[in-house]
């Protein structure tokens, strides 16, 4: 199951496209340096009820370099077992961007939940600043 990460603003939000990989290109030895490191997209049929959980009007799924948001969390719950350099490195970097993208498009809220969980109601909420974030781990 891959973790979903929403992001969401008071004005619209820039798309940022992701590659669509072929399946060669995800299992060689290249990967994940060769990924792209972060992409938004806007939300399908079956995330719409994410839209419940933010107060402003713009939300976007925010994906890295995984394709999923789950390459933002990579290093960090599991830090023991996930010592892969190459996914490490694409991991910071998908964060890097990640935060580039909150701050240069002031995103006011974001959310994360499992795919298919959307609809489901909050387990805890969060404040935190972009700072706050970069210190996680």
């Amino acid at each position: 199951m891959c973790l979903a990460l929403y992001i969401g603003a008071g004005k619209g939000l820039p798309h940022i496209a992701h590659p669509d990989y072929s399946q060669s290109i995800v299992s060689s030895p290249g990967w994940p340096r060769e990924a792209h490191r972060f992409h938004t997209e806007g939300l399908k049929e079956n995330q719409e009820a994410v839209r419940a959980h933010f107060s402003v009007p713009s939300i976007l799924f925010a994906g890295s370099y995984e394709g999923c948001s789950c390459g933002f969390n990579y290093g960090r719950e599991y830090p023991e077992s996930e010592d892969e350099e190459d996914h490490l490195l694409a991991a910071r970097e998908s964060v890097a961007e990640l935060v580039r993208y909150v701050r240069e498009n002031q995103v006011k809220q974001l959310y994360a939940c499992w795919f298919d969980d959307e609809a489901l109601p909050n387990e805890s909420t969060r404040t935190v600043t972009i700072d706050d974030r970069l210190r996680l781990k």
